[in-house]
């Protein structure tokens, strides 16, 4: 259920408005957060820069108003060449380099995992990624990057491309025994992003293989 903003608290009942005391209004309301992204790339194709991969957030909701996604539409907006401030955390992900990786990355999702792809690409590394998106013509991001690495197995779901559903835990189950292959060759999985239930769907899915 979406809930109002401040702004539309106040203007939907007027008894708020007109007995909130001026001094009080700041603090209703909430500090903007800091916005986190996956890097998706890698210091060894781009030395002196790095990107992203973002999605630009944008629904509509019973309220008047669309949504917007603050951070998103910031950056989405900003004139080319615009200075950015950012700070850099340490990820989460430990990758290997002695045995294959099994990556789980639908849509924005891919982000860290196009970067691992790119500072191993030619590597006697296995590298298998399942992707998922919407559609392959409109959000198949890096197709053609990722069809020119040797060591690079991408199984892809494009759940809108037909009238059932394809999701990437459907695709894993498709491939179970490629996935058990490289699992028993000791093989990690790793999965990114977080679609509703996709990362418990996706661990059931790796449990029937």
């Amino acid at each position: 259920r979406p809930r109002r903003t401040v702004l539309e608290v106040l203007a939907d009942f007027h008894s708020v408005r007109n007995n909130l005391d001026i001094r009080y209004l700041f603090h209703l309301i909430p500090l903007i957060r800091p916005r986190g992204f996956s890097i998706a790339s890698s210091q060894c194709t781009m030395k002196d820069s790095l990107q992203i991969c973002m999605a630009v957030v944008r629904y509509k909701t019973i309220m008047k108003k669309d949504r917007i996604g603050l951070c998103s539409n910031y950056l989405a907006n900003l004139p080319l060449d615009s200075p950015v401030k950012l700070f850099i955390e340490t990820g989460s992900f430990k990758f290997p380099t002695d045995r294959p990786i099994i990556m789980v990355g639908p849509g924005t999702g891919c982000a860290p995992f196009r970067s691992l792809i790119q500072s191993r690409a030619g590597s006697p590394q296995k590298l298998i990624l399942f992707f998922g998106c919407r559609s392959a013509e409109h959000d198949y991001f890096f197709k053609s990057e990722w069809e020119k690495i040797d060591n690079l197995q991408v199984i892809t779901a494009f759940s809108r491309d037909q009238e059932r559903k394809i999701y990437v835990q459907h695709r894993i189950v498709e491939h179970g025994a490629m996935v058990w292959g490289a699992l028993v060759n000791g093989a990690v999985c790793c999965v990114a992003g977080n679609s509703k239930n996709m990362p418990f769907q996706v661990k059931e899915a790796f449990k029937t293989v």
